[in-house]
C-alpha cells in the first residue's frame, strides 16, 4: 500500500471545522484528557474530540484504536462513523489506520467504513481488501456490502465508472485468490451487493461449492435474485447436508414473500430433522401467514397449497404461541437439541441475596432444573465466563442422568471472577460446529475483552454467524432497558429471543 505517502499528502489540507482559542482551548484539554490514566476520562477525550472535528482531532480519535481499555477502544470505533470530511479519510490509511501494526486495529478502521454516512473513496475500501490478515479483509468486504445495501453506490456507477469499476476489480482479485471460506464467501456477497446484481452464474458457483460457508452465501444472496433464479436455488440448496446453508435457505425463501417461495419453506420444514432449525422455519411461516400453528408441518401444508400464486398479502400477526415448554431454562423455553448454556460469573453474580444465598447459587438451581427437564436425544454443554471462558466439554455430550451430575458438578466448583468478556466467550462457543443455540445468562453489560459496546457487537454477530446458523438467546439478570434493547436486536437477527430473570 502506498497509504502513508497519501496521508501525508493531504494532510496539510485539513483545519479544524472553525478557527479561535475556544476550539484550540477544546482540542488541548481534550488532548490532555486522553493521556489520562482514568480510562473513563479517555473515553469521555475521544467524543471531545470527534465533536472538536479537523485533522488533528481525528488523528487522535485514531490513535484511540489502540487503546489499552476496550472501551476507549470501541468509542473510537464508533466515532469513526462521523468523519464527513472526505479528505480526512485518507488519513485511515496511515499508520494509526489500515496500516497499523495491530490487526484489531486495521479490523476496527475497516468495520468502521460501513457505518460511515457518507461513502468513503474506492480506493480506501481498495486497501482493506488486500490486507495479510483474513479478518481484516472479511470486515472490509462485510463493510463494502453494507454501504452498497445502503444505496451508497447507485448514482456512482454513473458518474465515476472509472473509479467503480476498480473496486469491483479488487473484490473479484481478491476472491481468485482467496483461501479463506468465510471471507471467500463474504467477498461474494460483498460484489453482488456492489454490482447490485445477484448473477446466476456466481450462484451457481456458490452453491456448488465443497465448503459450507460459500453455499451458505449463495443461500443468501439468492434473496436479492430474480424470483425464478433464486428458487431454483434454494430448491437445490433447501436438501444441503449443512443445516447452515438450510437456515439462510428459509431465511431468504421467507424474505421472497411469494407463494411458491411459501410452498419450498413448508418443504423444508416436512423434510428437516435439527429441532432448532424446524422452529426457526416455523417462525418464518408465522410472520408470512399470521397464523400460530407449531411443528407439524400439516397445517402449514395446507395453507400453503391453498395459496394463489403471487406475492403474498401482509398478514395480520397472532401472538407467539410455542405451547407448554417442556424444558426452559429461568423461564425461556429450549427449542434445540444442540444447546449451550453460557454463564457469566463476572461482578454482581457473586453478590449475596437477603436469604443468603449467593446469585450463582441461584442459577445453579436455574440451571439444575433446565439440565434435568432435556430430554435423552439432546445434546448439551455448560460454559462460563469471566475474563476467560471455561466449558465442561471440549463439545457437547448426550444429556445422560451422568452427564448431568458432572455438568452440574463442574458448575458449582467454578469460583472465576473477574470482568465479563461476552464477545470472547461467545467465539469460544462456536468453536464446536455441532452448536447450534447458545443460551447466555447475564446481567447484559459486557465488562471486558476486545469488545464492549453492544451497539458494535449487533453488527459484528450479524456477520459472525449468518454463515454459521447459531441461534443466540439471552437470560438477563437486571439488566437496563437500553442494555435488553441491545440484546433483543442482537438476538432476533438469529432468530433468538430474550427474558428478563430476577435474581434477587
Amino acid at each position: 500500500m502506498r497509504a502513508l505517502s497519501l496521508a501525508l499528502a493531504v494532510f496539510a489540507a485539513f483545519a479544524p471545522h472553525s478557527s479561535g482559542a475556544p476550539l484550540r482551548d477544546a482540542l488541548s484539554e481534550a488532548k490532555a484528557k486522553l493521556a489520562s490514566g482514568d480510562a473513563r476520562v479517555r473515553r469521555g477525550a475521544v467524543g471531545e474530540l470527534a465533536r472538536v472535528g479537523g485533522a488533528e482531532a481525528w488523528k487522535l480519535v485514531l490513535g484511540a484504536l489502540r487503546d489499552p481499555d476496550a472501551q476507549v477502544a470501541d468509542e473510537a470505533q464508533l466515532h469513526l462513523a462521523l468523519v464527513s470530511e472526505p479528505p480526512l479519510r485518507a488519513l485511515l490509511l496511515g499508520k494509526d489506520g489500515l496500516e497499523a501494526k495491530e490487526p484489531l486495529v486495521r479490523e476496527r478502521v475497516a468495520e468502521s467504513f460501513g457505518r460511515l454516512a457518507a461513502r468513503p473513496p474506492s480506493e480506501v475500501l481498495a486497501a482493506a481488501l488486500d490486507d495479510r490478515e483474513s479478518s481484516v479483509r472479511r470486515t472490509a468486504a462485510w463493510s463494502i456490502e453494507r454501504l452498497a445495501r445502503a444505496g451508497h453506490f447507485r448514482e456512482a456507477w454513473e458518474r465515476e465508472l472509472v473509479e467503480m469499476s476498480a473496486l469491483e476489480a479488487a473484490l473479484s482479485a481478491q476472491l481468485a485468490r482467496e483461501k479463506d471460506p468465510d471471507t471467500f464467501a463474504t467477498l461474494s456477497l460483498s460484489r453482488a451487493a456492489l454490482l447490485g446484481e445477484t448473477r446466476r452464474k456466481d450462484l451457481d458457483a456458490l452453491a456448488a461449492h465443497k465448503s459450507t460457508p460459500p453455499r451458505a452465501a449463495a443461500a443468501i444472496a439468492a434473496r436479492h435474485a430474480p424470483l425464478d433464479d433464486a428458487l431454483e436455488v434454494l430448491r437445490k440448496l433447501a436438501t444441503d447436508s449443512s443445516v447452515a446453508v438450510r437456515i439462510q435457505c428459509a431465511r431468504s425463501l421467507a424474505a421472497l414473500a411469494d407463494a411458491r417461495a411459501a410452498r419450498e419453506l413448508v418443504a423444508l420444514l416436512e423434510r428437516e430433522s435439527q429441532l432448532r432449525a424446524k422452529w426457526l422455519y416455523v417462525e418464518h411461516l408465522r410472520a408470512l401467514s399470521g397464523l400460530m400453528h407449531r411443528l407439524d408441518p400439516r397445517p402449514w401444508r395446507a395453507w400453503a397449497d391453498a395459496l394463489a400464486d403471487g406475492a403474498l398479502p401482509t398478514p395480520a400477526q397472532g401472538k407467539d404461541d410455542d405451547g407448554p415448554a417442556t424444558s426452559a431454562f429461568a423461564g425461556l423455553p429450549i427449542l434445540s437439541e444442540r444447546v449451550l448454556f453460557l454463564i457469566d460469573l463476572s461482578g454482581s453474580m457473586w453478590e449475596k441475596r437477603s436469604d443468603g444465598r449467593t446469585r450463582k447459587e441461584v442459577v445453579a438451581a436455574e440451571l439444575e432444573r433446565a439440565l434435568r427437564s432435556l430430554s435423552p436425544q439432546v445434546r448439551f454443554n455448560v460454559a462460563v465466563y469471566t475474563a476467560r471462558p471455561a466449558a465442561w466439554k471440549d463439545k457437547l455430550a448426550p444429556a445422560s442422568p451422568k452427564a448431568i451430575d458432572e455438568a452440574l458438578e463442574f458448575f458449582a466448583k467454578r469460583s472465576d471472577r473477574g470482568p465479563g468478556d461476552f464477545w470472547g466467550a461467545f467465539e469460544f462457543a462456536l468453536e464446536d460446529p455441532e452448536l447450534d443455540t447458545v443460551i447466555v445468562l447475564s446481567d447484559g453489560a459486557p465488562s471486558g475483552g476486545q469488545r464492549w459496546s453492544l451497539e458494535l457487537l449487533e453488527g459484528l454477530f450479524v456477520e459472525r454467524t449468518r454463515l454459521r446458523g447459531v441461534v443466540l438467546e439471552a437470560v438477563l439478570a437486571g439488566a437496563s432497558k437500553r442494555l435488553v434493547g441491545h440484546w433483543r436486536t442482537m438476538c432476533a437477527s438469529s432468530g433468538g429471543r430474550v427474558v428478563e430473570f430476577r435474581l434477587d
